[in-house]
């Protein structure tokens, strides 16, 4: 699922928006990058969705 299509559902509900969001399938490294703009309701979704799917960058690997 998009991070797009996540946030709107996030701010569609009428529901807990916190198991929303946590339930929701999303890319943690697209949630990472992506931005809203601030004080929007969109922000505070895409706030929830980088609670529950953080992004931790895969380290570099040197070979010997």
């Amino acid at each position: 699922m998009k991070v797009s299509e996540a946030i709107e559902i996030i701010v569609g509900t009428y529901g807990d928006i916190e198991s929303v969001a946590r339930t929701l399938p999303v890319d943690a490294a697209e949630v990472a990058g992506a931005t809203a703009e601030a004080d929007t309701a969109e922000a505070v979704a895409l706030g929830l969705l980088k609670k529950y799917n953080p992004y931790t960058a895969p380290k570099a690997t040197t070979k010997v």
